[in-house]
C-alpha cells in the first residue's frame, strides 16, 4: 500500500470523525468501491470508523446506509457544504500538489546557487592609472604641502636654467632652492609662493639648487627678489609654502641628449606638483629609474626606454603616457596633467 493512500484515508478518517462529534448525527459515507480502496461508515457517533483496505464493502454497510438517509436529508443541508470542505481541505493536505516537485527542485537548485556564490573567490577589480597609490607625504619628504617654512631670501641673476636641467625662459619668476630641501631634485618644478617682510607674496618655480644655502633658504631671481623688498636690502625674512598652481596644457617629457635604445634618461616638465618617480614599461614590466641630482631619471640598460611612461608624484597622483619615443632634447606632450595637490 502506497503513502499517499494511507495520508488520504487518515485525513478523511480525522475530518469525518470531527464533523459527527460537531453535528452529533448519523451519517454514512463510502469511499470508493474498487478493491484496496478505503470504506468510511459513519451511523452514529459511538460508531467505529473502518479505514482497513477491503476488496468489497464491509457488512454494516447496508444497515448503516439505511440510518443515515434520514440524517443524511435532515442535516445534509446544514452540514454538506461545511462537510465538503473539511474533506476537501483534508484530501489537499494528503494529496503532493502539482508541481510540488518541480518546487522542491527549483528551492534545492537556489540553494545551490547562493552557496557557490558565497563561496566564489572575489573578483579582483584593476587600479585605474590615476589613482593615488602612494602615500601622500613620504616620512622623508624635506618639503610638504599644507605646511609653513621660514626662512631668508637672497638673489641672482637668473635665466630659467640651472640644476634642474630647464632650458632658458623668458619667465624669470624661478629660485634656487637649498640643497637639504632640493632632496636630490625632488623640488625640481615645484611651485611655492613666498611672502616678504612688508606681508607682499610672490609665486616662483624651482629651477635649480643653492648649494651654500641653509634649510628655508631661497635664493630668489632678481625680479621676484624686487617684488618683495628694495634689491639694497640684499637678504631679508621671508615665509614660504608649496603649492600646486593650475597650469596651461598637459605635462611634457624630455628624453637626455645622447639617450638611445640602449641607454636614455628621461624627465617630465609642466608639472603642477613635484615628482616622486617615473617609471618605462619593458617586456618584464614597469621599470623604475634611478633618479640623478640633475632632475633626470636614467635606465641604464636601456630597458622601456621609447614607449610607456608612468609617473607618480609627492602626493601619490599617477599618470600613464603611451607613445612616448626616444627623441633626445625634445619636449613630448602626454595626454594630460596631474591633479591638484
Amino acid at each position: 500500500m502506497s503513502r499517499k493512500k494511507i495520508d488520504l484515508r487518515a485525513g478523511l478518517a480525522l475530518v469525518v470523525f470531527a464533523v459527527v462529534l460537531v453535528t452529533g448525527g448519523v451519517l454514512y459515507a463510502q469511499a470508493g468501491s474498487k478493491a484496496g480502496e478505503a470504506s468510511l461508515v459513519l451511523s452514529r457517533p459511538d460508531m467505529v470508523i473502518n479505514t482497513r483496505p477491503e476488496a468489497t464493502p464491509t457488512t454494516a454497510g447496508p444497515s448503516a446506509s439505511a440510518a443515515a438517509k434520514p440524517a443524511g436529508k435532515a442535516g445534509g443541508k446544514a452540514g454538506g457544504k461545511a462537510v465538503g470542505k473539511a474533506v476537501g481541505k483534508a484530501v489537499g493536505k494528503a494529496s503532493p500538489k502539482p508541481g510540488a516537485k518541480k518546487k522542491v527542485a527549483a528551492k534545492k537548485a537556489v540553494r545551490k546557487a547562493k552557496q557557490a556564490a558565497k563561496t566564489a573567490p572575489a573578483k579582483k577589480t584593476a587600479v585605474p592609472a590615476t589613482t593615488a597609490v602612494a602615500p601622500k607625504s613620504a616620512a622623508g619628504d624635506q618639503v610638504k604641502f599644507g605646511k609653513t617654512y621660514d626662512g631668508v631670501a637672497t638673489f641672482y641673476d637668473a635665466t630659467g636654467a640651472g640644476n634642474c636641467s630647464y632650458d632658458p625662459t623668458g619667465d624669470l619668476m624661478v629660485a634656487a632652492m637649498d640643497m637639504p630641501q632640493y632632496q636630490n631634485s625632488q623640488a625640481c618644478g615645484a611651485y611655492v609662493d613666498v611672502t616678504g617682510p612688508a606681508g607682499n607674496t610672490v609665486r616662483v618655480k624651482i629651477v635649480d639648487s643653492c648649494p651654500g644655502c641653509e634649510s628655508g633658504h631661497l635664493d630668489l631671481s632678481a625680479q621676484a627678489f624686487a617684488k618683495l623688498a628694495d634689491p639694497g636690502k640684499g637678504r631679508i625674512a621671508i615665509s614660504w609654502k608649496l603649492v600646486s598652481p593650475a597650469l596651461s596644457g598637459p605635462v611634457k617629457y624630455v628624453y637626455k641628449d645622447g639617450s638611445t635604445q640602449w641607454w636614455c634618461g628621461i624627465q617630465v616638465r609642466n608639472h603642477r606638483n613635484p615628482i616622486r618617480t617615473i617609471e618605462l614599461k619593458s617586456s618584464s614590466g614597469w621599470i623604475t629609474l634611478q633618479r640623478q641630482s640633475y632632475n633626470y631619471f636614467l635606465s641604464a640598460n636601456g630597458k622601456g626606454c621609447g614607449g610607456s611612461v608612468r609617473i607618480t608624484d609627492v602626493q601619490g597622483h599617477q599618470l600613464t603616457d603611451t607613445g612616448i619615443a626616444v627623441k633626445p632634447d625634445v619636449e613630448q606632450a602626454g595626454a594630460k596633467q596631474l591633479p591638484a595637490a
